[in-house]
């Protein structure tokens, strides 16, 4: 649990500190164009692989927090141990995606760093901004195995009669 509460703060941090350090960069470029007509030439990449790594490490708190965007007009009708197993189907799902991306990513990573390409106007190993991939192809598939244990464990604890186990407080899953 301790873990999972490092990897919490960890996602949150990078998410916050990226999505801050991007909007200043471009704000500081508008400022900075339309004001004293200067222009930074490395702001709007370094804004981008940075809004890259936002987006991916975004994704697994999204996974995290279940905050992607669903269908679930027939979903909500089903009883709760098929609700459960087409939870369960959707992590599977998400970490087969995750998996691919992961493979992927490295292999990108992979060649990038074998031909020693750099970025254009910073002039940053290119790899940096790919590594985005497996990261957060990593980080997603942990929350996705995160999910699949708890919908899994929560199945098991199904009352007989189909209806979700109570917490504590009484209120159903």
């Amino acid at each position: 649990m301790r873990i999972n509460k490092l990897l919490d703060h960890l996602e949150e941090y990078v998410a916050v500190l990226s999505l801050l350090i991007a909007s200043l960069l471009v704000f500081l470029q508008v400022v900075l164009r339309y004001a004293f007509n200067i222009s930074l030439v490395w702001s709007e990449e370094v804004s981008r692989y940075i809004i890259i790594w936002f987006i991916l490490v975004g994704s697994s708190i999204a996974v995290r927090e279940k905050a992607h965007a669903t269908v679930d007009a027939v979903v909500t009708y089903l009883p709760y141990i098929l609700k459960r197993l087409c939870s369960i189907l959707a992590s599977v799902i998400g970490m087969i995606f995750s998996v691919i991306l992961i493979w992927s990513g490295s292999i990108t990573v992979s060649n990038v760093i074998e031909f020693g390409n750099v970025t254009p106007a910073v002039g940053i190993p290119m790899f940096i901004p790919y590594l985005a991939l497996p990261v957060g192809g990593s980080l997603m598939f942990i929350r996705f195995l995160q999910l699949l244990i708890k919908d899994a464990t929560n199945a098991k604890k199904n009352n007989s009669n189909g209806n979700p186990p109570v917490t504590e407080g009484g209120k159903k899953e």
